[in-house]
């Protein structure tokens, strides 16, 4: 999200001082924002060629088996190579958590997959859930996932304009475009370009 909102023109720095778990909590961010006058409107239509893929599994008060075991899912489905794979443990801990993030780096954008820890779900269940949704996204040639579709609807109709290929629109992302039609006299289109690929226009 912040990486796009860059090449609309904002300098948005955001810094994660320490993460937090649910029930515990105790997570905290920082985002640095400086102000501008106008987004500018940007086109996202293709990813380009990947140039980096990360795997990290992160740990808070659990055993180190966990992530192991989530990264193996991710080699072995994946074909990632070890050096992609990073299990990292979160220090000082104030309560039990655990994500999986995949993160995949393309030449115009970035898009990153999460498995959530829970109780009574296997390691392998988590993993697999954010593989999923990787698989599907690598496999759709859409430039943009779906859950990020529905965050860059905002600034893109705060821009005036600009478009993304994207997956099948979320409810999520349909309600969102329902309600800017409400506050802006602007108009956003969504058209299937392909058997996976929607192609939303904003300000057409």
């Amino acid at each position: 999200f912040l990486p796009v909102l860059g090449k609309m023109g904002a300098a948005v720095q955001a810094r994660l001082e320490k993460p937090g778990f649910y029930p515990a909590g105790g997570g905290r961010f920082v985002i640095d924002i400086t102000p501008l006058p106008q987004l500018q409107p940007v086109d996202i239509v293709e990813r380009g060629e990947i140039v980096e893929r990360r795997a990290r599994a992160i740990l808070s008060a659990l055993p180190q088996h966990i992530a192991e075991r989530e990264l193996a899912v991710v080699a072995r489905k994946l074909g990632w190579e070890a050096n992609c794979l990073r299990p990292e443990v979160v220090r000082n801990p104030r309560g039990p958590g655990n994500i999986l993030l995949l993160e995949i780096y393309c030449e115009h954008i970035s898009e990153v997959f999460t498995g959530f820890g829970s109780v009574k779900v296997s390691a392998e269940d988590v993993a697999a859930q954010a593989v999923d949704a990787a698989r599907r996204y690598l496999a759709s040639g859409a430039a943009v996932g779906p859950y990020l579709a529905d965050q860059l609807l905002i600034p893109f109709a705060i821009a005036g304009g600009g478009s993304f290929l994207t997956l099948p629109l979320t409810r999520h992302a349909r309600t969102n475009m329902e309600i800017i039609g409400r506050f802006l006299e602007l108009e956003i289109s969504s058209e299937q370009v392909s058997e996976k690929g929607w192609l939303i226009r904003v300000g057409a």
